[in-house]
């Protein structure tokens, strides 16, 4: 059997291969006329691709890149932008948005049902179980299966995929100190899913399931009242604070809110929906229609322009992948929680969450693939911050350069200011302006005006761009 060469010798070989000698001069003349036509033809595709290309970018709108660490804030962010520029479809969902605040709740609740349950293997801090207690802890039990319903609905665990704990990583471990959130990957369409089990009333399946929401609302609104006895429990509380638990500020804590979301009428308010926690895992884009009224004395090209933006995972494991966001965006918003000087990462206890804060910013400011883009800095959490300040923490235990400055938020927040503008104008390869704010995001009228300021800023740009200005 002869062996093709595929080595050195193979090189011999022309390629393209010699056009074929034409049989005469007439059909020399028609391959002539052919490629002619031919090579037309795909220009002519060239250019209509080229100009796809540039009606695509036109009318892309504006595409803003959510950056920061887990927990930073990035979707209560992305919220806002849906309750300003899109309040009827916000609204629209809430209904969708019951059995995550449902959810949240529940697993807040399980969580202090587990420390209590745990009290014997710290023999050291107990937590005592009186009567009152014990009574409590056996009558919520049914809780267990309601917060498994909940979650094999809102993850779709039939139809949708479903996330293996491989795939959640650092993100799929247990913390001692804080209730358990409720995970779905990217792209599942959570909302759609919920919806369409909502409308098909008739298809057995999805009766069943519609029967079932009723069956966990019951019991979550019979379980309402010890509830409230177990949140409001004195020593429940003491020993929250003896170890160093803070459910209060925690995403997704509706503990404070026990007889008004269990009440069988309750629909979300945009505060609750704003408060909700259901992570993603994976990175997704939103399609916002953005106001045109501003945009009237732009080019007809720039009208009807729409946000997208993409909220991308913060975690260390997902923060490989924002490098391919990076193409043709218009502006960054990197949230910094500040309120987490104290803490560290859930992936790494060795390193603070301000210090990681602190290196993903000089990350994204160095790069040279940014320098064209606007960046702008949420120091966001300003509420918590106030808080841990006014109960005693002092900042400067943990940031010791911050030396005997006021231990208070208005100090605290002017310093980080500082210090994240410093960090840019050393790293920037270019140099240009940061668009900073001081932030509370669960706040929907601050964060309103800030979200005003960014859009009055981009619209300049957009204008610019358009040789406008």
């Amino acid at each position: 059997m002869p062996i093709i060469s595929v080595g050195r010798a193979s090189t011999d070989i022309p390629w393209p291969p010699p056009t074929a000698p034409d049989a005469n001069e007439e059909a020399r003349l028609a391959r002539l006329q052919n490629e002619a036509e031919a090579k037309k033809v795909s220009e002519a595709i060239d250019r209509a691709i080229t100009s796809e290309k540039e009606q695509r970018k036109k009318q892309a709108g504006v595409k803003l890149l959510l950056l920061g660490q887990a927990e930073s804030g990035k979707s209560t962010v992305l919220k806002n932008f849906y309750l300003r520029f899109s309040p009827k479809t916000f609204q629209a969902e809430a209904e969708l948005w019951r059995p995550i605040i449902h959810l949240n709740l529940i697993r807040s609740v399980n969580f202090i049902l587990d420390l209590l349950s745990s009290s014997s293997e710290r023999p050291m801090s107990p937590i005592p179980d009186s009567d009152v207690i014990r009574r409590i802890r056996f009558s919520l039990r049914p809780l267990k299966e309601v917060e498994d319903s909940l979650t094999k609905r809102i993850s779709g665990s039939v139809l949708l995929p479903v996330i293996a704990d491989s795939e959640l990583g650092d993100m799929g471990r247990y913390h001692p100190e804080k209730a358990s959130e409720v995970q779905i990957r990217s792209g599942t369409g959570w909302k759609n899913f919920m919806r369409l089990r909502r409308q098909a009333n008739n298809i057995s399946p999805e009766r069943a399931a519609k029967e079932e929401d009723e069956s966990n609302r019951r019991i979550l609104r019979a379980c309402a009242d010890d509830i409230a006895t177990l949140w409001s429990d004195g020593e429940v509380q003491a020993t929250l604070t003896d170890r160093a638990i803070s459910l209060k500020h925690q995403p997704g804590f509706f503990l404070d809110d026990i007889k008004r979301i269990t009440e069988e009428n309750y629909i979300p308010t945009s505060k609750d929906i704003l408060r909700a926690r259901v992570r993603t895992i994976g990175p997704e884009e939103h399609r916002i229609p953005m106001d045109s009224s501003r945009l009237q004395i732009a080019a007809t090209e720039n009208q009807g322009k729409q946000w997208i933006i993409y909220d991308v995972g913060g975690s260390r494991s997902q923060r490989v992948k924002w490098a391919q966001f990076f193409d043709d965006v218009t502006a960054i918003i990197f949230l910094a929680p500040i309120s987490a000087f104290n803490q560290v990462l859930a992936e790494d206890i060795s390193v603070n969450r301000l210090a990681d804060s602190f290196k993903l910013w000089k990350m994204i400011c160095s790069s040279k693939l940014l320098v064209t883009v606007d960046l702008i800095l949420f120091l966001n959490k300003m509420d918590i911050l106030d808080s841990h300040l006014k109960s005693g923490i002092q900042f400067n235990r943990y940031v010791p350069n911050y030396k005997d400055k006021p231990n208070d938020s208005e100090h605290v927040a002017k310093y980080l200011l500082d210090v994240f503008t410093a960090l840019h104008n050393q790293c920037t390869p270019k140099k240009r302006k940061v668009h900073t704010h001081l932030t509370t995001a669960v706040d929907t009228t601050s964060t309103a005006v800030v979200i005003t300021q960014i859009q009055e800023l981009l619209l300049v740009k957009t204008l610019a761009s358009t040789n406008i200005l």
